[in-house]
């Protein structure tokens, strides 16, 4: 006869890309485990954010986090052509894109963790944003129409400034922190007093100011199976979107999979139901008893999936003409869709990139299309 558990369900918010968390406790019948208070951890870097896109010769500002999503002072980052930063009290670091367009590449020194942006000319930028910018002007190109209130969502446009600090960005009046940022492109997390439901997005740089946006800021919420959960059994999690009632794209991820199991994999990607509930079902299995943490997100939406579908066409044949370095460009822009497809402002930048390098005739054709297809 299987041994009974019983389930105590703890529902919290968390910054940096963890937009709600469940964590949940399954014991046996026979009491309940006790918990020795752990002391206080010393912060350990965990991920580096970067800019979507950087350009060449200019100021950027990258930000170290830790395990808990905090920013993390004191870090030393390596970068490309030779670059080494450190972090300020902040958690952040101001830096200078390399001197030509292509990828920029960021290490922490010591430890197994790297992101990479790719860097365009700023010859090439043009204004982004509204009708009639100027390069004078500050504008906003794309945002987000929905923002988790505990997770970072990106901006991409013109004007901005490559240190943080010089970006003024608020939501419902409420500033917001700008982690990473460069001319074109800025990271940045919702201060802590926004209100759930639509709000105003203001971005002001240098006292020009981009004009007011509309967003949804969301909650995430994560609920586990009401009933007692034993060790072996299956049951659903219910993730809810609280704040809008448009359906919204997320991405569920078990960072527990010793204790549960998502029965579609580790990270999941589904869409919400939209409406007054605007909830999707998470099938789940307890393998043991323990503690668990199950975390969501929230992810763009893609702009336009046929645009998408046609840029990768695009790109595919232009894979079978590419040859020396080309191709393997190509395959990691092509798994980059495939994997990250949210991620389209920062796809864009790559394909830019590339054709910055100014590749042959035949090449450089497919690769414009593919470009134009997302824009």
């Amino acid at each position: 006869m299987p041994n009974r558990a019983h389930a105590r369900v703890h529902l919290t918010g968390l910054v940096w890309g963890i937009a709600a968390v469940l964590t949940v406790a399954v014991f046996p019948a026979t009491g309940l485990a006790q918990q020795t208070p752990k002391p206080h951890a010393v912060p350990v870097p965990r991920q580096l954010i970067l800019p979507e896109t950087v350009v060449a010769g200019a100021p950027a500002t990258l930000a170290v986090l830790d395990t808990q999503g905090s920013l993390v002072p004191n870090v030393v980052v390596e970068l490309s052509e030779g670059q080494r930063v450190t972090t300020d009290a902040t958690g952040r670091a101001l830096f200078r894109g390399p001197n030509q367009p292509g990828t920029l590449t960021a290490k922490i020194a010591g430890h197994a963790i790297a992101a990479s942006t790719p860097v365009v000319n700023s010859e090439n930028l043009a204004p982004r944003g509204r009708l009639g910018a100027s390069p004078s002007s500050v504008s906003i190109a794309s945002y987000p129409r929905a923002i988790a209130i505990h997770d970072r969502f990106s901006l991409e446009g013109y004007g901005f400034r490559g240190a943080a600090d010089a970006n003024h960005v608020t939501l419902n009046g409420d500033p917001c922190l700008v982690v990473a940022s460069s001319p074109v492109s800025l990271v940045v997390l919702p201060g802590p007093r926004v209100p759930i439901g639509e709000v105003p997005l203001r971005v002001n740089v240098g006292g020009m100011d981009a004009g007011e946006f509309p967003v949804s800021a969301v909650m995430l919420e994560i609920n586990g199976p009401t009933e007692a959960a034993n060790a072996g059994s299956a049951g659903k999690l219910i993730v809810r979107a609280i704040g809008t009632s448009e359906p919204l794209l997320l991405e569920v991820h078990n960072a527990s999979p010793g204790v549960i199991q998502l029965v579609k994999g580790s990270v999941q990607r589904l869409k919400t139901s939209g409406g007054d509930e605007n909830a999707a079902p998470v099938e789940v299995r307890f393998v043991t008893g323990g503690n668990y943490l199950v975390s969501a997100r929230l992810l763009p939406e893609p702009a336009g999936a046929p645009g998408l579908e046609s840029a990768r066409l695009r790109l595919s044949e232009a894979r079978k003409i590419a040859s020396g370095g080309w191709p393997a460009r190509i395959d990691s822009l092509l798994l980059k869709i495939d994997h990250g497809a949210q991620d389209l402002p920062q796809i864009r930048a790559e394909i830019r990139s590339m054709l910055d390098d100014k590749p042959d005739a035949p090449l450089a054709a497919l690769l414009d299309s593919a470009y134009r297809e997302l824009n």
